[in-house]
């Protein structure tokens, strides 16, 4: 195939045909040497012509070729670049899909464990309901019982204020006629009082301190000065004996008078006996009753039987 630019001899060459009889017989003719016109110089510039397309023709081919190939490399790496690119994102995708894989696995095992707790919790839940229930059912019967002891004890109450009203009332009687009170100072101090003992002056206080935060009584205080009161306190943390103390202390009393009444009705009472000596013990005190006016502190439980305490509250 003859390049696209080779168009033939411009003069419009073409090979003449030639005959061999007519040269030789034109060369017998003529007496000479038979010869043949091959108009090389028409056929060499058609040769060259035609070289020289064919050269044209390669060089074009060639810097298409390179051309092509210059564009497939840059196709390729272009190719190769989207190849990496898609391997690149399939990689990412795939690692992406393993994170995804092992969430959901975790997140399996997850709702697997928060179903069992949730199991546990209901099962929990109904046990504390049932639990509730019985609590219900046993705080209504504890509420009855309470409204019961409640009222039971609103009766008590008023049954003890109306014996408080009463026993105040005999107490004053009872203090005004014996002349003897008890009141408390302070916790574990007590001041005794005594009148009617001077029938020269019935008001005439005579008073003494007892002090029971110990195990030893101690008698701070006593007004009038009596000369055996340091016997009588002996004798008391030896016996335990209070109303008789008391009772001695009054005749002690009585004996700075001159020419004391014979008897009052103080010696005419009657103390508790036995009950009222009490251990020897330390803190063995209790706040008992309450004056009204000051408080009343006794020793154990011997001062309550003793006839002359204040009214109980």
């Amino acid at each position: 195939m003859a390049p696209s630019n080779y168009h033939g001899q411009p003069g419009g060459y073409l090979p003449r045909p030639i005959s061999l009889q007519a040269i030789l017989d034109e060369s017998s003719s003529n007496n000479t040497s038979p010869s043949i016109d091959l108009q090389w110089e028409p056929f060499q510039r058609h040769v060259e012509a035609f070289l020289t397309a064919i050269d044209d023709y390669t060089i074009a081919a060639k810097t298409e070729i390179a051309a092509r190939a210059s564009d497939h490399l840059s196709q390729m790496r272009d190719l190769k670049a989207e190849r990496e690119e898609v391997e690149r994102r399939i990689k990412l995708e795939r690692e992406r899909e393993g994170e995804m894989l092992a969430t959901l696995e975790s997140e399996r095992h997850t709702l697997t464990d928060l179903t069992s707790s949730l199991n546990h919790l209901e099962s929990s839940l109904q046990k504390v309901k049932d639990q509730s229930s019985s609590l219900e059912s046993e705080l209504n019967v504890i509420r009855k019982e309470v409204t019961t002891e409640r009222t039971e004890k609103d009766r008590q109450k008023s049954r003890l204020n109306e014996m408080r009203k009463r026993d105040e009332r005999e107490l004053i009687e009872l203090e005004e006629n014996v002349g003897f009170t008890v009141n408390g100072i302070r916790p574990d101090l007590l001041m005794m009082r005594f009148t009617l003992l001077d029938h020269r002056d019935p008001t005439r206080e005579f008073s003494f301190l007892i002090d029971i935060s110990k195990q030893d009584y101690t008698v701070p205080n006593c007004d009038p000065p009596i000369p055996n009161l340091s016997e009588l306190v002996r004798q008391l943390n030896h016996d335990r004996d209070i109303y008789t103390f008391i009772k001695r202390v009054r005749k002690s009393f009585r004996a700075l008078i001159p020419n004391p009444a014979s008897s009052t009705r103080f010696d005419e009472l009657s103390g508790p006996g036995l009950g009222l000596r009490t251990p020897a013990m330390p803190g063995n005190h209790r706040v008992l009753s309450h004056s009204t006016k000051d408080n009343v502190i006794v020793d154990g439980t011997a001062m309550d039987g003793l006839s002359l305490t204040n009214r109980m509250k």
